[in-house]
């Protein structure tokens, strides 16, 4: 599989997207982010090529806003990108120390606080007992 990852400004309201085109997979990611939300997108978008394989096929898939929760697709890449971007042992050594706090530990893995909770849920799904913040509305996992 070819896969290409570049930057753009030619679409300022997007913050990215992927498409196929001869046999290589594309993923564009907006120039006007930030760093951190630059390896955010391209690991959602590298979700789509993994998964979404098929939908690729038949047109391209475009996010203009990050955590976006319309669809499974997206909600998926969500989880996806939380997954590779934070590891389960990192939560765990930085959940046993008492001094952080939530907003702290997302601080401390330079990971905002929207993918921490995608991450959150992602453990508690496969049993580990993390608990959600209460500090965030977390009612847009529910799926």
């Amino acid at each position: 599989m070819n896969v290409t990852v570049r930057e753009t400004d030619q679409y300022e309201r997007l913050k990215g997207y992927c498409f196929l085109c001869c046999q290589t997979y594309y993923v564009m990611i907006s120039s006007f982010l930030s760093e951190p939300e630059k390896k955010i997108v391209a690991a959602h978008e590298l979700e789509h090529i993994v998964l979404h394989k098929q939908e690729l096929k038949l047109a391209p898939m475009k996010d203009s806003v990050l955590y976006n929760m319309t669809s499974k697709t997206e909600y998926e890449a969500n989880l996806y990108a939380a997954n590779i971007l934070i590891t389960d042992q990192d939560v765990e050594t930085l959940s046993q120390d008492p001094d952080l706090n939530y907003f702290s530990m997302c601080s401390s893995l330079n990971v905002s606080p929207e993918l921490m909770s995608f991450k959150l849920y992602s453990l508690a799904r496969r049993g580990y007992s993390y608990h959600m913040p209460m500090e965030i509305d977390s009612g847009f996992l529910a799926k």
